[in-house]
């Protein structure tokens, strides 16, 4: 019981305890929601191919395959995400995978990371031969 502070002097350490559960309970369902979220999120992109299994058939990092890319105008890095070329947005290449992050401050962050459907994976493979 030591190890437990004090939250009011007015109230027991049962009460103190049992508000502590409830918090408790409020911070897992609140993980339980973003948990779902982030599934929702990520339904389509389930299936997509990140850019280090695509740069790997051509003994790249997913760096270097980005870079790649990047340099050929397929690509482009906007606010710090990368970002397919507006001649190719249209044709179904891409899609953003998430992922929850949280900043010093303890605010939850979703960052979106650039990956290839399919098709994509299909036009880079014809692309870079």
């Amino acid at each position: 019981m030591k190890a437990i502070t004090k939250i009011n002097s007015n109230i027991n350490y049962e009460q103190e305890i049992r508000i502590l559960l409830d918090n408790k309970a409020v911070l897992d369902a609140a993980e339980e929601i973003i948990a779902d979220q982030l599934a929702m999120l990520n339904r389509n992109s389930k299936f997509c191919h990140k850019p280090t299994e695509i740069g790997r058939r051509f003994g790249m990092s997913g760096a270097d395959l980005n870079s790649f890319l990047k340099d050929q105008k397929v690509i482009y890095k906007c606010g710090g995400v990368w970002t397919i070329a507006t001649k190719y947005v249209h044709e179904g290449y891409t899609d953003y995978f998430y992922t929850c992050k949280y900043d010093r401050n303890g605010r939850r962050k979703l960052v979106p990371h650039l990956v290839w459907t399919d098709a994509g994976r299909q036009f880079l493979l014809n692309f870079i031969k």
